[in-house]
């Protein structure tokens, strides 16, 4: 940014504007999420109500202007509200307030004698959350005039925003330490932000030589992928209307032994995947596809030879390993610029320039310990063993560096490429459940319970990497770095209270019940569901305590060698084709991910082959047309009007 005059995105205008959308926002998905259950906008990444955010003004930008000055935004301002809507819409999202509310109160709600969930109620402090009778039952079957008891809510809602805002500024420290070394250093792409790039487009003063909304090329992808969702919609009201639907069960056309291994194959379309996937690399998306295919030629070797084991060959515990060790290696090579950024802090070392980062160093490293240690002190206040809350949160942290990697590197947009059940399971499985009953009380295990909404369905702690990405976006829109580290505040404090009213008064209206997919009476939503498995299983430690599962361990221990082998062969072999965030991938979401990695691969491939770089840099609109476009038609044209026709059962993840 050197030499380049910095635009003030953070302006009051651009703050009120998107404080004004995102709060339209929540009301959006509390119709689409809660009610309706039609479309979960929240899990595309970016999210659809950032996209429509950005297509709202790029497509409206020559009518505002004539509104007067106030309405000609800047790139920069046009930044700041992607940003802010990005975050603050996700705090409403299925995998952050939704799932974190119901473990304030499923233990109590739902216990019977037969699930034992009364054993928790003498673990949990009782200002984790509301521990009134009559407050717990109106939040799942509704109140009277859907009034909502604040005065139970308000107490417990403001210490939990301490606790997501301390974790929120602990990620924060750690991206803005890593932000040199991986933007400046290594030079890594981010090619998510190609989207919000070229959405603003028609905001620049000097608009390019052919504007995204102009290329021909963009909008041949986008009408693909538009065809490919209003066929499939269509298909919903009419089945006899020709659609190729979500997934083809590749798995069903092997039915004999060995191969009917090959059951759980499916081919996924994903027009978001493979226009993304375009900006991908080619080691990387050829990873993905062959790792996978390996992993399902390994079944088909144990099938043959006999040797069938439930849940074989354990690719999510092959995914732990490599995640683990993609962190420390992603630590040791940063090991340099990290003695830098602490000789900064700690000593005021002045050859190392800090002027222009997210944060100053000093700052930035005693924001990530105290940080860190606030969060643990919040769960031993709460009853959890010190060494386990530390344990859990560093774990959580380098899962939250690795899946960064991935964003940052790859650009893959699926919040799902992290191994979220592992996170809640493997602890158990590797050292046996028994050795978390702290002093020989439960009461360590019944707390970290009620943090599981952190890694079982929820994505808080995948969403920090938004903030990591602001700093690249501000480069790209010459903004100071710091504003976007505001942005980012602001932005995770305003969407948790909007979050917080709309949940509550939509559940004190309608009952948990019967929203977000709750057709029965005392079954609650997705998010209930994963919840009170949560606590069953915790039940099943008290009852059955968990042994090491063998099995499981070596294959966390054979994903961390290879790819500690993969690692080690590109520092060692010129042009080594397999990449282990590939690896990591594949064993991950490799299901979802593999026929459309296969696609840009492949599409990829020729057109470098046919001509070169030019081409392929070319045709970059076309691709991101076609993840626009699924966007558009699956995410806001659906989301926005699928509430007309209740009947009609389509529902649109974007997983």
């Amino acid at each position: 940014m050197a030499g380049q005059e910095r635009q003030s995105g953070l302006t009051v205008r651009a703050f009120l504007i998107a404080v004004v959308l995102t709060f339209l926002c929540v009301l959006w998905i509390r119709q689409v999420e809660l009610i309706t259950f039609t479309c979960q906008i929240t899990e595309s990444i970016p999210p659809i109500p950032a996209i429509a955010v950005l297509l709202f003004f790029a497509l409206l930008y020559p009518l505002l202007r004539r509104l007067g000055p106030w309405f000609c935004l800047t790139r920069a301002e046009l930044g700041v509200i992607f940003v802010f809507v990005a975050i603050g819409s996700v705090m409403s999202a299925v995998g952050v307030t939704q799932a974190f509310l119901p473990y304030l109160t499923v233990p109590y709600y739902f216990a019977t004698p037969e699930n034992n969930f009364a054993e928790f109620q003498q673990y949990l402090p009782a200002w984790l959350g509301p521990r009134d009778a009559e407050v717990i039952r109106t939040f799942y079957e509704g109140s009277e005039g859907g009034v909502v008891p604040w005065e139970a809510w308000i107490p417990p809602l403001a210490r939990w925003l301490l606790f997501f805002l301390a974790y929120w500024w602990t990620a924060l420290c750690l991206w803005a330490i890593l932000r040199r070394r991986w933007a400046d250093t290594e030079r890594l792409t981010f090619p998510l932000l190609y989207i919000p790039l070229n959405l603003t487009e028609e905001a620049q003063v000097i608009p390019s030589e052919r504007p995204f909304f102009r290329n021909p090329l963009m909008w041949t992808g986008f009408g693909v992928a538009f065809l490919y969702n209003v066929l499939n919609i269509l298909h919903a009201f009419t089945p006899a209307v020709i659609a190729l639907g979500v997934y083809f069960p590749l798995g069903n056309l092997f039915t004999e032994r060995p191969l009917n291994a090959l059951r759980v194959m499916q081919m996924w379309y994903r027009p978001e995947l493979v226009g993304l996937g375009y900006l991908v690399s080619q080691e990387v998306l050829f990873s993905v596809w062959v790792f996978y295919f390996l992993q399902r030629l390994a079944t088909v070797v144990a099938t043959a030879i006999g040797w069938e084991k439930a849940g074989f060959p354990f690719e999510a515990e092959q995914g732990v390993g490599a995640y683990l060790v993609v962190a420390l290696f992603l630590l040791w090579t940063a090991r340099r610029h990290l003695a830098g950024v602490f000789r900064r802090a700690l000593r005021d070392d002045r050859q190392v320039d800090e002027a222009t980062e997210p944060l100053p160093y000093r700052w930035a490293v005693g924001g990530l310990l105290l940080g860190f240690i606030g969060l643990v002190v919040f769960c031993c206040l709460a009853g959890m063993a010190a060494w386990v809350a530390a344990f859990f949160f560093t774990i959580l942290f380098l899962f939250a560096l690795t899946y960064g990697r991935i964003r940052a590197e790859t650009g893959t947009p699926s919040v799902w490429a992290l191994p979220h059940s592992q996170l809640k399971e493997f602890p158990f499985y590797t050292f046996g459940s028994d050795f978390f009953r702290v002093g020989g009380s439960f009461r360590t295990i019944a707390v970290w319970t009620d943090f599981f909404w952190l890694v079982h369905g929820g994505f808080f702690n995948q969403s920090t990497v938004y903030q990591l990405e602001s700093f690249k976006l501000s480069d790209e829109l010459r903004m100071s770095r710091r504003k976007m580290v505001a942005v980012g505040i602001l932005a995770v404090v305003i969407g948790l209270l909007f979050a917080d009213w709309m949940f509550l008064t939509t559940f004190y209206e309608y009952g948990a019940n019967v929203l977000a997919g709750g057709a029965k009476a005392v079954s609650g939503g997705v998010r209930v569901f994963y919840c009170t498995g949560a606590y069953n299983q915790t039940i099943r430690y008290l009852e059955t305590p968990e042994l090491p599962h063998l099995a499981k361990n070596i294959a966390a221990g054979v994903g961390a060698t290879v790819t500690l082998g993969l690692i080690l062969c590109r520092m060692v072999f010129l042009r080594f084709p397999l990449n282990p965030l590939g690896y990591v991938m594949a064993s991950i979401i490799g299901h979802q991910l593999w026929w459309a990695f296969f696609c840009a691969w492949l599409l990829k491939t020729v057109i470098i082959h046919l001509g070169g770089v030019r081409l392929y840099k070319r045709l970059i609109p076309a691709f991101l047309g076609l993840a626009l476009g699924h966007f558009f038609t699956a995410g806001i044209l659906w989301g926005s009007i699928a509430n007309l026709w209740p009947h009609v059962t389509l529902i649109v993840w974007f997983t």
